[in-house]
């Protein structure tokens, strides 16, 4: 039975917040979904009324299907927990005559964020694959993984390998719900930690995430010294080595030839693993990763760091031989898992060419973009994710010391121009979230958190605290602040998801908080999902079901929750 069945169990407040929290100091708004006028913010212990005020006018929100109004409680700076109540009159003490809705608690306080930001970074220690996990925290107790990817087999033969060779391509996070290993979300996911411990260095310690594994300190470095989130994202990195062919070429993914079962834990999943595929948009991505780890490691891991920026050399000489995109398809690599297809690479290869100029400042990079790429410096931005990098590759470039000035000042000036015309947007809307109409598919809400990254960096360009207020948006309707009710992270506030479509939970039986869902989902790809639009005629933003059989609404993937590490990092610096 799924959860639209089960119709009870759905949200039903009517005024919709952040259920994590607000930092004290920023703003604070609440979205009501019934008639009212006014609104007071009370202490959740005694109802002690803190802030009361008028709703404001109301704004039509289409996508949401309602008419809201909103409650800015912005003043209210005092550390404590919430509640939002709305209603109509007034009582002597500031409180409501008549009540007409209720919000789910939530917190104010510096540290309203730091449970969110340790469960999203422990989310990928969890994840790993090949690796035991005995977890306090989360009780989950798993023996290591797929262990049979230290001997996967080569699906296809090369002028490297034959067919059926073995490759040790052990290590690595499971992508998504599934128990396969894939280099281009790979690499975004690690790229997007690596910009967010760039921009916010100070928000990421060593041991603030308790990470259920032992650190390790190969080679004399000191790893002990890195915060979790870069002990994290080194862990990816090495996997990501393995599928480095000798020519510079990066495999495409590792997975069986068929699905497990849903209800199936990874130490049980003893099928045959293959490498899979090739692609020069993949490799473009690996050599970009590969850049940003030769600056971030330089420090605390120097011997990774050179190793990495070999690597990025070798897949970048790869491509500057290969100009053509490749993607290479064998029959049957799809079976047992995702395509991750993409017949174009000119996006990524800039990314790559932009970060090596970054780090290395050799102006071998900066001809190479000038000769081939020449048109992407006036594209627009947009919002990065897996299928196209463009504008991590645009802000590499405008922040690269050896960037070309007149390069560099049209591309801030195009962040900007991209940020005005985003809050806008924001704005307009009902819920203050970034998603147009078309923007309510698969992954919405990834892309919600990742137009919010979009305006801190157009943030720190130019400061603008609309950009910041609107960013932090993006961060309250991933937490709860929606249409339907819900967060759409699991474990972090009252109404979060609670049947994702995981085969780890699943398998288990165990909650693994730090997921950021798919979200609403306007297209129905999947059966449960399309039921449930097709009884309700459900508007765009409110197009989700919380059940396991959703796998386009209520699957995690890693680069889902990967732009939210950006937005969490500039809170824990406000």
């Amino acid at each position: 039975m799924t959860d639209f069945e089960r119709g009870s169990e759905r949200p039903t407040e009517r005024v919709r917040v952040d259920q994590v929290g607000y930092l004290p100091a920023a703003p604070k708004r609440a979205v009501a979904v019934a008639e009212a006028e006014r609104f007071a913010v009370r202490e959740r212990g005694d109802g002690t009324v803190a802030v009361a005020g008028d709703l404001s006018e109301p704004i039509e929100d289409p996508d949401a299907g309602e008419t809201v109004r909103r409650a800015d409680f912005s003043t209210l700076s005092e550390s404590g927990e919430y509640r939002v109540a709305i209603g109509y009159g007034e009582t002597a003490d500031g409180g409501l005559r008549e009540t007409a809705g209720e919000s789910v608690p939530f917190r104010v306080g510096a540290d309203a964020y730091d449970g969110t930001l340790a469960d999203a970074v422990r989310l990928y220690t969890l994840k790993r694959s090949n690796t035991p996990i005995d977890d306090p925290v989360t009780g989950l107790d798993v023996s290591p993984g797929h262990t049979q990817d230290a001997e996967a087999r080569m699906y296809f033969g090369d002028a490297s390998r034959e067919e059926g060779e073995e490759l040790d391509v052990a290590g690595g996070w499971y992508d998504a719900g599934d128990y396969g290993k894939y280099v281009p979300p790979a690499a975004v996911t690690v790229g997007q930690m690596l910009l967010a411990y760039e921009r916010y260095p100070d928000a990421f310690e060593s041991g603030q995430c308790d990470l259920p594994v032992e650190r390790s300190a190969d080679g004399g470095e000191r790893e002990s010294a890195l915060p979790d989130l870069l002990v994290e994202a080194k862990f990816e990195l090495e996997w990501l080595e393995r599928m480095q062919r000798e020519d510079g070429a990066v495999y495409h993914k590792v997975a069986a030839s068929e699905w497990p079962a849903i209800d199936e834990a990874p130490a049980d999943d003893d099928r045959e693993r293959y490498v899979y595929g090739l692609s020069t948009f993949g490799t473009a991505q690996y050599a970009a990763a590969m850049a940003m780890a030769a600056r971030v490691y330089a420090d605390d891991a120097p011997a990774f760091a050179e190793r990495a920026l070999d690597n990025a050399r070798a897949a970048h000489d790869y491509l500057e031989d290969n100009p053509d995109p490749e993607f290479r398809f064998d029959a049957g690599q799809d079976d047992g898992s995702g395509p991750y297809r993409k017949d174009t690479d000119r996006e990524e290869r800039f990314w790559a060419a932009a970060e090596l100029l970054k780090t290395t400042g050799d102006t071998r990079y900066a001809d190479y973009l000038e000769v081939r790429f020449v048109d992407l410096f006036d594209a627009a931005p947009r919002a990065p994710v897996w299928t196209d990098t463009l504008s991590l590759g645009q802000w590499a470039y405008l922040t690269a010391d050896a960037a070309d000035g007149t390069r560099a000042d049209r591309l801030e000036s195009a962040f900007r121009d991209y940020a005005d015309d985003l809050v806008a947007d924001i704005e307009a809307d009902g819920y203050r979230d970034a998603l147009d109409t078309e923007d309510y598919h698969w992954a919405s809400t990834k892309l919600a958190l990742s137009k919010g990254g979009m305006l801190l960096l157009a943030n720190a360009i130019d400061p603008d605290d609309r950009y910041v207020t609107g960013a932090l948006d993006q961060l309250h309707y991933a937490l709860g602040r929606t249409p339907t009710g819900y967060s759409y992270v699991t474990g972090q506030g009252t109404r979060p998801p609670r049947n994702p479509h995981d085969r780890l939970v699943e398998g288990t039986g165990t909650p693994v908080p730090g997921m950021v869902v798919s979200g609403a989902n306007r297209n129905g790809d999947d059966e449960a999902l399309a039921e449930y639009i097709a009884e309700t005629d459900a508007p765009p933003a409110k197009c989700y079901v919380d059940a396991t059989e959703s796998y386009s609404a209520n699957e995690w993937a890693i680069d889902y929750t990967a732009p939210i590490f950006l937005l969490l990092g500039h809170a824990a610096t406000m």
